[in-house]
């Protein structure tokens, strides 16, 4: 069964490598590096800048950072979901030109996690291949395309996630 976990913050900023501390705001981008694959870096974001990333972005969210998430391992989880659930969500806030298969595999796969996790709520049963979920906190509704899901395709994504997800 799918059970992925955004990664945990990273412990320093991308650009400066300066430490990341409860209270400071983080941006965490997930792009399309220059080899084709997905990557996350996670940024202050006073020094958060597009142009310093290597690629398209395809996901961007921010984060006050409550506590370090080492610091208590429930407290590490909810900040995982929460920017599981904020991931999901940047996939359709984004304006970029990226056209991509394997985004779409991405918004299915999270958006199963998050129903698993009751984070979204599927609304009726898929049509022409787009299933619409429902965000009960927000009311806002998400049209996911649905693929087939073959174990090749699935490992080819989740090989690719592995910067992004555990």
């Amino acid at each position: 069964m799918l059970d992925w976990q955004i990664k945990p913050l990273a412990k320093k900023s991308a650009l400066s490598d300066r430490d990341i501390s409860a209270g400071d705001t983080v941006v965490c981008a997930v792009f399309i590096n220059e080899l084709g694959l997905l990557d996350r870096l996670d940024f202050h974001k006073d020094e958060f800048d597009v142009s310093k990333i290597s690629g398209k972005i395809i996901g961007k969210w921010e984060r006050v950072v409550s506590e370090h998430p080492d610091a208590d391992e429930r407290a590490a989880r909810r900040m995982s979901l929460e920017s599981s659930e904020d991931f999901f969500v940047s996939l359709f806030d984004e304006n970029s030109a990226v056209e991509v298969d394997e985004v779409d595999v991405v918004k299915q796969m999270l958006a199963l996690l998050l129903e698993r996790k009751r984070i979204l709520r599927p609304v009726g049963r898929p049509i022409n291949n787009v299933q619409k979920y429902i965000q009960p906190s927000t009311k806002r509704e998400f049209s996911v395309p649905q693929r087939n899901l073959d174990e090749d395709l699935v490992i080819k994504i989740q090989s690719q996630l592995g910067s992004i997800i555990i």
